[in-house]
């Protein structure tokens, strides 16, 4: 057995030998001298010579680590495929989302050039000055008095109030009715009732229940305090007076276009009587725009707006107050 494996060993050598002459034999001369293609025979040799001294485990060995190396060459170069087809992928999905936008934004655009425009028909509005609105002194220019204003403006803002907040106290809790425990002997503080205030679960202290907050001004306080208030707008220039808001229907884009056209400042209060009705529904949906007849006009509204806007005839309605006593 030893001799056949002798044998094979010489055999696997001169095989080797061989092998490393014809790889030597085949490199270009160009690229080595004379001189050189001799060493590289020689180097060759060596090795030959050297593998047939380390045996055939150190054959194996080398083998082995030749084909982990393919191996990995080959999972390296696998990778980059598998990225590359990746990528499509995933700019295909982002550009779905943008795609569907733009479609949605062409078919917006389309719709939009095939809806007919509809030409607004904006009211004509002729403003006033105080001399033409006809601006009685006994109602617009009252000296204001701080103190009435705040009165009303505070019983206004109280009458608004719900008064609805409410809680229960220890009577009003559900149980608590038995002694949780016996009164000496436990080590514990003595406690009559598991709902007093002070335990989880129990009743409220001094707690809120509904009210009524509101509280009475006279009615010759009220009215002066409204006159107090539109002489102050009157002294700022900020009450516009209009000779009407002749409205066909309501047509909010065409209320926008009237207020566009004059000098006011937000938040706006627009002051109408009842024969307004399209006139009020179309400037209440304008943001920062107050709509409100002249019998519901309170003292809060006029301060809170930076500019009146008041027609004729809720100017007539306005002067009457100074006529009654």
């Amino acid at each position: 057995m030893a001799e056949k494996e002798n044998k094979v060993e010489e055999e696997k050598t001169a095989e080797a030998e061989a092998a490393a002459r014809e790889k030597a034999a085949a490199e270009p001369e160009a690229a080595a001298g004379p001189g050189e293609a001799g060493q590289a025979e020689e180097a060759a040799a060596e090795s030959v010579s050297d593998e047939a001294a380390a045996g055939p485990e150190a054959v194996e060995a080398e083998a082995e680590a030749a084909e982990v190396e393919e191996a990995g060459a080959e999972e390296t170069a696998a990778q980059p495929a598998e990225k590359a087809e990746a990528k499509p992928a995933a700019e295909k999905a982002k550009a779905k989302p943008a795609r569907k936008a733009a479609k949605k934004a062409k078919a917006k655009a389309a719709r939009k050039q095939a809806r007919p425009k509809q030409e607004i028909k904006v009211p004509q509005v002729t403003a006033l000055d105080e001399k033409d609105a006809g601006l009685k002194p006994e109602v617009f220019a009252v000296e204001p008095k701080l103190g009435v204003l705040h009165e009303v403006v505070r019983a206004e803002f109280a009458s608004m109030r719900r008064g609805t907040a409410s809680s229960k106290n220890r009577a009003e809790v559900s149980g608590g009715g038995v002694k949780p425990w016996r009164q000496k002997g436990t080590g514990r503080a003595r406690a009559g009732s598991s709902r007093m205030p002070h335990w989880t679960g129990g009743g409220i202290t001094f707690g809120p229940t509904p009210r009524d907050f509101s509280f009475k001004v006279n009615r010759k306080v009220r009215k002066q305090a409204l006159k107090m208030a539109l002489s102050v707008r009157v002294s700022e220039g900020s009450l516009k007076v209009v000779d009407a808001l002749p409205f066909d229907e309501p047509k909010t884009a065409a209320a926008a276009a009237v207020l566009s056209g004059m000098d006011v400042n937000y938040p706006l209060l627009v002051l109408l009587t009842e024969a307004d009705e399209n006139a009020a529904m179309s400037f209440r949906n304008i943001p920062r725009v107050d709509v409100t007849d002249t019998g519901d006009l309170l003292v809060s509204d006029i301060m809170a707006a930076r500019t009146v806007l008041v027609t004729r005839e809720a100017v007539e309605k306005l002067n009457a107050m100074g006529d009654a006593k």
